[in-house]
């Protein structure tokens, strides 16, 4: 959509008038000037999307293994069937991928959905009226009040002391004084006062919709699991790639020494392309065909658990990445606190009423607190809101709660004039007439207010509030004489502590955080002293430094970066400092994820190995930049979307670990027998049932193994390391060994069973699949620990058993497609029977580790 400038103040201000605009012109104004509502992000098309799917290492391997595969088909006038196996394995992997994205992606449009639904007070031909957000116009006068949400980019025609909290903006703490004629903007929210404004630009005209637009947002940085798993694709497409080289090699070398290739003949062609045939086999053995497939159905299990847990994800990979973060920089308010201010102290007693002019500091400060201020208490479901100033919201509730009626105060008193905060004077005051007397109330902050007063307070207390985390408010007044209303000469009255509670479950989710290796940092506009001390209370402050982002700004990148490793909290940051620290913390190999709500938050949460943004306080524009979505804006969500992410690993491993030991083994095997002068072991069809299907039900059984307390007892796992373990390594050599040397004395001895050559192969083929479920119970168990038996995974044997269940069913009645023959009810318990041993070498394999580990000196943390 192309941009349309924001309309000029006397403009607008003749366009519309002071009765605001007519009815009939509304429809005129959306047409000429566009809708208010933001368009959402061009993305590509979805055919684009499902090709990038098959922008994957392993996919580009089957693409050319099917190319192979259907010339050798074509030439030989069959085994087409084979070729369509492998098309049908890369359409189910890249499918599944694609789908569960584009689910996550609708489910992302759906919480966006209700933004423009907000009612907005507006006047319309004399009429005041409510309109929801989307049909607002540019030329509409609507007015504004505390805690009003701007819904558009314009101009205040009118003004009584408004205040515009402008920080998603500008990073300022401070709300910004707006007097007639001056411009606000879509997002901000009314902190004070009251006024009109004409709506000048609407929609992706307005500034926020310039942003968004200009992000472009895009994650181009690759994560940790896709890096493994691209480390991981290209070992094993080289190792495929050498066995079909070598295969094509020794039988070549084969056939010249014996007579099969003797030159330009039929008979040599059809043996070369039986070679080549099985260089494509060795070629669909090495390669994990179910390995994307995997991937996507862990993803979206993951997706879905996180979700429940108030993690909504956008981007499907992100939920391994949350899980491979090694530092945590999360905002304070509403993240790490309940955003609901609460007065918690005051030296000067409870509040108490005046029966006419206050004579205690109690009885004043309780005046002033329900005087001196703009803000309201309104009851909502059953709970009470805070109109305006959170601050004055709490002293509101303090009244309130000791029986104090605010409205009731203000209604019986007369207010003659009042100065709203300011943020150079840090105060506010307000003028009231009592008992025939007129008199200043004063509070704001208590080192401002103290330099005011006649004699000069003990702030003693006041430093010690501070250090327990508190936001401290003063009180003063004075008695007025000769029309003197300036600010001094005042008369001190006490102070109050004010805090945003931390949430309850703040602590212990830090602790667990710092237990699993994990860095959490704070980044926060509070003062350091305030700051520090909330780090302390909640965990976060762990004998690091506290900075200032303006400090940290005014350092070089080198400098950055060696401040940013003991950095436990960023004190008065603003947005973009929220950006170099993430930068800075990146250079220093750190996985970093990073909370945000602001619009300003939307380059760092773009820039953040995983971005989590808030559900409710975040901004459109925060949420599109980000990886996760925090429902309830809360930090020990964080802490649960790790535990999900590592949970996906550690399963992903598991899939891994089973896979390859039947790759690998089956690769040898398929090398091996032939040039040892035994039947071809597998058929391309039964290497696909092998790899793709029995793999994908493995996958579902392997991949919902639960969740385990102790994925929060070790460290992350390092971006440089790979995501084969050694004890995987082990186990994958050690069983591997053994599949293939019971293959081989299967074919040579037929121990298992079968008396003709069918039924020798056909046992071998059953028995393969038997041996990898039994080790499928052993792949459960990484780096040596077993997890619950059958608590941890019923679904896993529920699965595995359906996996016999066909593997019996396709052997007695599936020869025309598989190639083998009925087997008897004694085979298959021989078969059983003997394969049942492969449970033996995976305790075997899970004690030695384990006596090997223990004999290892501990690693320093």
């Amino acid at each position: 959509m192309k941009e349309i400038p924001m309309i000029p103040f006397e403009e607008i201000k003749k366009l519309t008038g002071e009765s605001g605009l007519a009815s009939s012109r509304v429809g005129e104004m959306r047409t000429r000037y566009g809708a208010n509502a933001m368009t959402p992000p061009v993305r590509e098309p979805l055919w684009k999307q499902y090709l990038e799917k098959f922008d994957d290492p392993i996919i580009r391997i089957l693409l050319l293994a099917v190319g192979v595969s259907f010339m050798v088909s074509i030439v030989q006038g069959s085994g087409l069937l084979d070729t369509i196996g492998i098309i049908v394995a890369v359409l189910l992997a890249t499918g599944i991928a694609f789908f569960n994205e584009y689910r996550s992606s609708k489910e992302f449009e759906v919480l966006n959905a209700h933004r423009d639904d907000i009612a907005i007070k507006v006047i319309r031909e004399g009429r005041p009226m409510a309109v929801p957000s989307r049909d607002i116009v540019v030329g509409d006068l609507i007015l504004l009040e505390a805690g009003d949400a701007v819904p558009a980019d314009g101009w205040v025609v009118s003004s009584d002391n408004v205040y515009s909290d402008e920080s998603a903006f500008t990073g300022e703490t401070e709300p910004a004084s707006k007097v007639v004629g001056e411009r606000v903007l879509k997002g901000t929210f009314i902190t004070a006062g009251k006024g009109h404004m004409y709506a000048a630009a609407v929609g992706d005209s307005a500034q926020m919709g310039v942003i968004a637009a200009s992000l472009g947002i895009d994650h181009a940085t690759a994560t940790p699991l896709e890096q493994k798993l691209e480390a991981l694709a290209t070992i094993i497409s080289r190792f495929g790639y050498a066995m079909a080289t070598l295969i094509l090699g020794t039988f070549l070398l084969r056939g010249i020494m014996t007579g099969e290739v003797t030159g330009p003949n039929l008979d040599t062609a059809n043996h070369i392309l039986h070679y080549v045939m099985l260089a494509v086999v060795i070629i669909v053995a090495a390669v994990p065909e179910g390995l994307p497939m995997s991937v996507a159905l862990s993803l979206s299990l993951a997706m879905r658990k996180m979700t429940a847990a108030n993690c909504l994800v956008r981007r499907l990979i992100a939920c391994e990445t949350i899980g491979s973060a090694t530092t945590i920089c999360t905002d304070k308010t509403g993240t790490l606190t309940r955003n609901q201010m609460e007065v918690v102290a005051s030296p000067s007693g409870k509040p108490a009423d005046a029966e006419n002019i206050p004579t205690t500091p109690a009885e004043w400060i309780t005046l002033n607190a329900a005087i001196n201020g703009t803000a309201h208490l309104e009851e909502r479901d059953g709970r009470i809101i805070v109109i305006g100033n959170s601050t004055e919201g709490a002293l509101l509730r303090w009244l309130r709660e000791h029986g104090h009626d605010y409205r009731q105060m203000r209604a019986e008193i007369q207010v003659t004039r009042q100065y709203l905060f300011d943020g150079n004077r840090k105060r506010m005051s307000t003028v009231i007439h009592l008992d025939g007397k007129h008199y200043l109330l004063v509070k704001g902050a208590p080192e401002i207010l103290a330099g005011l007063c006649m004699t000069m307070p003990d702030l003693s207390g006041v430093s010690e509030l501070a250090s327990r985390a508190m936001r401290t408010l003063a009180f003063a007044h004075k008695e007025i004489t000769d029309n003197d209303e300036h600010e001094t000469g005042l008369i001190w009255d006490g102070f109050v502590g004010i805090r945003d509670h931390l949430r309850d479950d703040i602590p212990e989710s830090v602790a667990t955080c710092q237990h699993a290796g994990i860095k959490v940092r704070m980044v926060t506009g509070d003062n350091p002293e305030t700051a520090r001390a909330i780090a302390r209370e909640s965990g976060i402050m762990q004998g690091g430094n506290v900075m200032t982002g303006g400090d940290f700004r005014r350092l070089s990148e080198d400098e950055q970066v060696a401040a940013a490793r003991d950095l436990d909290v960023m004190a008065r940051a603003e947005p973009m400092d929220k950006l170099l620290l993430v930068q800075a913390l990146q250079k220093t190999g750190a996985v970093v994820a990073v909370t945000g709500d602001g619009t300003n938050d939307a380059p760092a949460l773009k820039h953040a190995n995983v971005g989590l943004a808030m559900g409710i306080a975040g901004t459109e524009v925060a949420r599109e930049a980000s990886d996760i979505i925090l429902l309830d804006d809360s930090f020990a969500s964080i802490t649960s979307a790790v535990w999900w992410g590592r949970s996906l690993f550690e399963n992903i491993q598991r899939f891994l670990l089973f896979q390859l030991t039947i790759n690998f083994c089956a690769c040898i095997l398929v090398f091996l027998a032939p040039l040892l002068g035994y039947p071809e072991p597998f058929t391309i069809i039964q290497i696909l049932w092998i790899n793709i299907i029995m793999d994908t039900l493995a996958a579902f059984a392997l991949c919902s193994e639960a969740p385990h307390a102790g994925l929060m007892n070790h460290k992350p796992v390092s971006q440089d390391a790979t995501i084969i373990t050694p004890f995987m390594w082990l186990s994958i050599i050690v069983t591997g060994a053994v599949f293939i040397i019971a293959g081989l004395l299967q074919f040579a001895t037929g121990f298992i069973g079968g008396s003709t050559p069918a039924e020798i192969t056909t046992v071998f083929f059953s028995a393969f699949i038997i041996a990898a479920v039994w080790n499928g119970i052993n792949c459960r168990a990484l780096d040596g620990k077993m997890p619950p038996f059958i608590s941890g995974n019923p679904t896993f044997f529920f699965i595995m058993g359906l996996v016999v269940v066909v593997q019996i069913a396709i052997t007695q009645v599936g020869g025309e497609v598989f190639d083998t023959v009925p087997l008897s009810a004694e085979q298959w318990g021989r078969i059983i029977l003997i394969t049942a041993p492969v449970l033996v070498i995976g305790f075997l394999l899970r004690t030695v580790y384990r006596i090997h580990m223990a004999k290892l000196p501990a690693v320093p943390e």
